[in-house]
């Protein structure tokens, strides 16, 4: 994960500049073949295959802990399983939990898009919230370096009761300028602005960002700090990106930012 931006921008550098939308967005997710396929991570139990609302079959976990639980949905980064969070799933059952592969990810079918990976994700919720029993059950969005796009716009319009994102970034684009400095911004390419929507959440926001992460520059995380309409709960770790869920207490502070309170506890 470590060269995801920088295959980005290395790659449309090489191309000359000159590419359709098509293979603008094959450089933002890299080939299938760098991603592990669903049975090397993740636990066999808690599969799920989900047809999406165009009948694509997306892959994951869902730890379904009942109606009286906070849901959790948490996305990867680029050219990663998510399923290599499920560990974090699998040993706090005061939560449920929902991690599923983006499209063309792990055993997902299916091609990737910013509108699609953002629209599955929607649609992935309700189907969690259906299946706890509780269509209003307090939502947590849990995001890592690609993921906090998605965890972002999402937290726009799904109402979460918070916000987490870990190596986060203001864009892609961004990003990619700070490896290729001439990087044009007028590429179709998937931009991942966080920042466009960060103005729009209004639930409690958490950070958590790697002192020596080599893939997002500190400037890029702190523009997208700084585009919250309420200063973030900010946490420093010493790690760097592909470092930083190794990390003493990062799980601890990331559960500290998802309380299960007695709002979570419901009456049917």
């Amino acid at each position: 994960m470590n060269s995801q931006f920088r295959h980005l921008a290395i790659t449309a550098a090489a191309l000359g500049l000159g590419t359709s939308l098509v293979s603008c967005n094959s450089m933002v997710y890299p080939g299938t073949e760098m991603q592990l396929p669903d049975a090397a991570c993740g636990y066999p139990g808690q599969s799920v295959a989900i047809p999406a609302e165009d009948g694509t079959i997306l892959r994951g976990w869902f730890f379904n802990r009942g109606a009286n639980t906070p849901l959790v949905a948490m996305y990867g980064g680029n050219a990663m399983n998510v399923g290599n969070l499920s560990h974090i799933a699998a040993t706090d059952t005061t939560r449920s939990y929902i991690l599923i592969n983006y499209r063309g990810y792990g055993n997902s079918a299916g091609e990737p898009s910013e509108q699609a990976i953002v629209s599955d994700a929607r649609y992935c919720i309700r189907y969690a919230r259906a299946q706890m029993g509780n269509p209003s059950a307090p939502l947590y969005l849990v995001g890592f370096s690609l993921g906090t796009g998605v965890a972002t716009q999402l937290a726009t319009t799904e109402k979460p009761a918070g916000l987490v994102l870990i190596c986060p970034f203001d864009s892609m684009t961004s990003v990619a300028c700070n490896v290729v400095p001439f990087f044009p911004r007028i590429l179709p390419l998937d931009s991942w602005n966080s920042a466009r929507f960060a103005p729009g959440v209004t639930c409690p926001v958490t950070i958590m960002r790697a002192r020596y992460d080599q893939v997002v520059p500190a400037a890029s995380t702190d523009k997208l700090i700084q585009a919250f309409p309420t200063p973030p709960r900010v946490r420093q770790f010493e790690a760097d990106h592909n470092t930083i869920f190794a990390t003493a207490g990062l799980v601890q502070e990331m559960f500290l930012a998802m309380p299960v309170t007695e709002q979570c506890q419901f009456d049917f």
